[in-house]
């Protein structure tokens, strides 16, 4: 865990809380000066997948940002076709976002602003948790598109029947817009 002072900063108690309840002994990185507090974490996200956890909290402006990144990147010849993926994915998750960087690096990201509250480890964990199911849930897909031949559309219909007809409930044929509330 990371290195306690005297003037402990509010989300490092946060983060102590997290690694706690997690049983993690991870350290993290503390700026006093900025008042924030990061912990950059390796993660295996499922089998045949990992990746890092990144968390950067900060007390001056009360958010706290959660970053999932895959060790695995995409083929620059299938940027366009990974953007087409991660757009199918948020229409299937909602909780964080999927991006792709032009360097290839594909992450999850969720930020929260925890002003005017008391943020716990708890916080963090249910920050956390989505973000790991989101990863891991779609894994498999990323993986096909950013490093296979295969197509977003492909990928996404496999999915979807891999999943059952729940995962669409709600949506249109063409993905768009709601077809219920």
């Amino acid at each position: 865990m990371g290195k306690k002072t005297d003037s402990q900063l509010k989300f490092q108690k946060v983060l102590d809380e997290f690694l706690r309840a997690r049983e993690w002994t991870d350290e993290y990185e503390i700026d006093n000066e900025e008042q924030t507090v990061s912990l950059n974490s390796a993660i295996n996200i499922c089998d045949g997948h990992s990746g890092r956890l990144i968390i950067e909290a900060s007390d001056r402006t009360d958010c706290v940002n959660v970053y999932i990144y895959y060790n695995q990147i995409c083929k620059e010849a299938k940027l366009a076709e990974m953007a087409n993926l991660l757009n199918g994915i948020h229409q299937r998750w909602q909780f964080g976002r999927f991006m792709v960087f032009e360097d290839g690096y594909i992450r999850w990201t969720h930020r929260v602003d925890f002003e005017g509250s008391k943020p716990t480890g708890l916080s963090l964990e249910r920050m956390v948790t989505p973000g790991w199911t989101a990863t891991e849930r779609f894994a498999n897909v990323i993986s096909a598109v950013a490093l296979t031949k295969q197509s977003a559309a492909d990928a996404l219909k496999e999915y979807d029947e891999e999943q059952g007809a729940d995962s669409n409930s709600g949506q249109s044929s063409e993905g768009g817009a709601p077809t219920e509330l």
